[in-house]
């Protein structure tokens, strides 16, 4: 699995170590760049394309809400979590196709669910039907019962149990059952 590459844009330096400090507790984040001045941070995104950002929604010269604007205009695949200790930005953030919204201080359980959910989304590159059939997987049934359960041959879901190992790193069903909880997929 591919880890993922993040951004924080923070004003705040204490906020942006905070920040900083507990996705590094993330085996599957890696931080590429750290930024007070969120003009050189949305440059920065724009170029490098990451795959998430954190971004602080009240900032002087540009606030979050701003470069979350910005990037939903330039069609990158980043995707923004807005920081704000303030509900009362939600509705906005929701105009701007934001993945996230966290209320500071970020609890580190709010942002492990925040991550897990990314993961699952943009991460995992498992398709509706593979991850139906993991669920049924998990359910104890063989490849001849999905198939009957789904309306696809065996051998169509034979097809999709060597992928999903493959997507997923795994070598067999139960590495494969630890890996979708893991992540939340079952």
């Amino acid at each position: 699995m591919h880890k993922i590459k993040t951004v924080i844009i923070d004003a705040d330096s204490k906020c942006l170590d905070r920040s900083a400090n507990l996705l590094h507790k993330f085996d599957d984040v890696e931080i590429v760049g750290t930024f007070k001045d969120p003009q050189k941070g949305m440059v920065f995104m724009l170029n490098n394309q990451p795959d998430l950002a954190f971004i602080q929604i009240e900032m002087p010269i540009l606030s979050g809400l701003e470069i979350a604007e910005e990037i939903s205009k330039q069609e990158t695949n980043v995707k923004v979590i807005l920081l704000s200790p303030y509900a009362h930005y939600a509705i906005k953030a929701l105009k701007f196709n934001v993945f996230d919204y966290l209320l500071c201080p970020i609890s580190i359980d709010e942002l492990k669910d925040s991550l897990l959910r990314f993961n699952v989304k943009y991460k995992t590159d498992l398709n509706s039907r593979e991850l139906q059939i993991i669920r049924e997987m998990s359910n104890g049934l063989n490849s001849q019962n999905i198939g009957n359960k789904l309306s696809i041959s065996k051998h169509t879901v034979d097809t999709y149990r060597r992928a999903i190992l493959e997507k997923s790193n795994c070598q067999n069903t139960p590495q494969l059952i630890k890996f979708a909880l893991k992540r939340g997929l079952i």
